[in-house]
């Protein structure tokens, strides 16, 4: 006998507002779609409920000759996902050496470092002297967001709140910007689509985005009604067990998580953020201790969307697992932020990464390095550290001060090696491991009569370095004092530290980033001005760029500031928000990704 509402494969409601998407058969009988497309995949051709033989079938996926079937999603396994293609045959490898042999120079991580100052006279020591370390990763090829063969390919998470709040144009608008994500997937990348309102519901299995796995998963997708609660913990919890019980893996892994409201099923505040401790580790590979495995972090890159979100759970969750905060207070964008994030995730050229640092003469020792969220660590002898960075995207560049304690230079000792510096890292599409050449740091040591003036003159990229990490750290604890009501005091902290940075060698030299760094302490202030405003987008605002400064990557904020600081976002209408120093972290791939999603919403705007 019919229960109306009830599922009849898994004996749950029938409710898309909960973020199951819905089939409804040509024998006008619904199911929950994950339900009866693996009800279809064990050759299951007829209505469960009136036994009519369906022409129409509702598959997910066209099974392959090597699929195996699993379970139904009511037992919640999840060990179904789409098998992937056989690898090529791989090119023979002559050479005996880390590099793999088809790689040229320009496909290797570049490596270089930079000293303060030139010199240091032969009396003269230092308890912090800065060495600056760059690293650049390589470029894919300009043909690698055409053939998806040339690139590492990914297994992709998008966790989605599809709560009451989101009714209307927010559900229309992430609609769209999902299918631009879809779109831009290739034959060899997978996703899986998981919803959370009340509950979360698998809405697809992680299945790859051939032309059919494309035209299924939109129309899944298009199924979802907005309704319910918002339970983010749910919503992440599903993902793990999507990632966790896939039988394969491609080489890149990741979630991006967006929501408009706050988690009302978990506790709020300091309650909600205890239960992140509760969460599996790979999405707190941050928050574990050094000795703790990091083989399965997974970065969770997340969305707070409009005016109502909860910034400090959603930065909270990214921070920890690794992953960026991007602020999307103009829901009209937000498929240019997926867009610009998936421009990453689908350029990574370099797996863990790792700055690996030595003393290059007995006294010179490393003191500190300011890494920002990336780990370091520095041996009891300071004449070994490490910097940890994973993940490293086509074209994108990582800086780090090494501060140093350089003795005073013997008798007749005519320079001082400061550092021996190498980059360790893992190629995703060979999986072979690599090793840089190493870049030895030197300084001349002359009496100090012999000191010229160009010997006296700063570096210009240390010093901008130096000013990037004192506004990010300026961000940090201003704000401390706007949680804690100090707006004033808050405001005062950032504009002392935006005056030192104008002061500075390289804002002297109308270094770029330095104004865009001005800019940006400017529109913080301005969202300071009160707790409604700061409330408001203040602190989501200050939470995404702390974000991107603190893993040197973009995230895209809704706001557009010139360099005057003083232009919001509302006045330029639907344009794409452009973040003020966001040119600064953007790679081209991610760049080219933007313009794409530009274009194609300027086309729907004059359709």
């Amino acid at each position: 006998m019919e229960s109306k509402g009830i599922c009849a494969i898994c004996l749950n409601a029938l409710n898309a507002g909960e973020g199951q998407a819905l089939f409804t058969a040509e024998c006008s009988h619904t199911f929950h779609f994950s339900c009866i497309s693996s009800n279809v995949q064990y050759g299951n051709h007829i209505c469960p409920t009136c036994r009519s033989t369906w022409r129409n079938l509702p598959s997910l996926f066209t099974p392959t000759q090597n699929y195996i079937p699993t379970p139904p999603p009511s037992l919640l396994s999840f060990a179904d996902d789409e098998p992937l293609p056989e690898p090529s045959p791989a090119a023979p490898t002559t050479s005996s050496s880390s590099i793999p042999t088809n790689f040229q120079n320009a496909d290797i991580m570049t490596v270089k470092a930079l000293p303060e100052y030139p010199t240091l006279s032969n009396q003269d020591q230092s308890s912090s002297f800065p060495v600056l370390i760059r690293i650049q990763a390589p470029p894919l090829s300009p043909e690698a967001s055409d053939r998806p063969n040339d690139r590492a390919p990914l297994d992709l998470i998008a966790v989605l709140d599809v709560s009451g709040s989101m009714h209307g144009d927010k559900i229309r608008l992430l609609k769209q910007a999902v299918e631009f994500v879809v779109d831009n997937l290739g034959p060899t990348d997978r996703l899986s689509v998981i919803t959370f309102a009340s509950s979360a519901q698998r809405v697809t299995p992680l299945r790859r985005m051939t032309d059919a796995g494309r035209t299924d998963t939109i129309r899944a997708v298009n199924s979802v009604r907005a309704n319910g609660s918002t339970n983010i913990i749910a919503g992440l919890k599903r993902a793990v067990e999507v990632l966790e019980q896939r039988r394969q893996k491609n080489p890149v892994s990741s979630i991006i998580l967006l929501s408009d409201g706050h988690d009302n099923l978990n506790g709020q505040g300091p309650d909600f953020l205890r239960s992140l401790h509760y969460l599996p580790p790979c999405l707190r590979a941050n928050d574990l201790p050094m000795n703790a495995s990091q083989t399965s972090a997974v970065p969770v890159h997340t969305f707070g969307f409009g005016s109502d979100h909860d910034a400090t759970a959603l930065h909270a969750i990214a921070d920890g697992s690794g992953g960026t905060f991007s602020y999307i207070e103009s829901i009209e964008i937000i498929q240019d932020a997926f867009a610009r994030c998936i421009g990453g995730l689908l350029s990574v050229v370099a797996q863990e990464v790792e700055i690996q640092l030595r003393s290059g003469t007995t006294g010179v020792g490393i003191q500190s390095i300011p890494s920002g969220r990336y780990r370091n660590s520095i041996d009891v002898s300071g004449l070994h550290g490490t910097i940890y960075i994973g993940d490293v995207y086509a074209e994108e560049e990582k800086h780090f001060l090494v501060y140093l304690s350089i003795p005073p230079a013997a008798d007749g000792t005519l320079a001082t090696q400061l550092l021996e510096v190498k980059c360790s890292y893992k190629d995703p599409l060979s999986d072979q491991n690599i090793m840089s050449d190493i870049v030895n740091v030197e300084i001349r040591r002359p009496t100090a009569e012999e000191l010229s003036e160009e010997d006296r003159q700063v570096c210009l990229e240390v010093d901008r370095e130096r000013n990037r990490i004192s506004i990010a750290q300026g961000i940090i604890e201003a704000q401390t004092m706007a949680e804690r009501g100090e707006l004033r005091e808050a405001q005062l902290l950032l504009e002392q530290r935006r005056e030192a940075l104008m002061q500075s060698a390289s804002a002297q030299a109308r270094d770029s980033l330095c104004e865009r760094l001005a800019g940006e302490v400017t529109e913080i202030q301005e969202r300071m001005t009160s707790r409604s405003e700061y409330e408001a987008g203040g602190r989501a605002y200050a939470l995404s760029r702390r974000s991107a400064h603190m893993y040197q990557r973009a995230s895209t904020q809704a706001v557009s500031i010139p360099l005057s600081g003083r232009l919001r976002s509302s006045a330029l209408g639907s344009s794409l928000a452009a973040a003020p120093d966001e040119m600064h972290y953007q790679t081209s791939f991610m760049s080219t990704m933007v313009q794409k999603s530009q274009q194609l919403r300027k086309s729907r705007d004059q359709a």
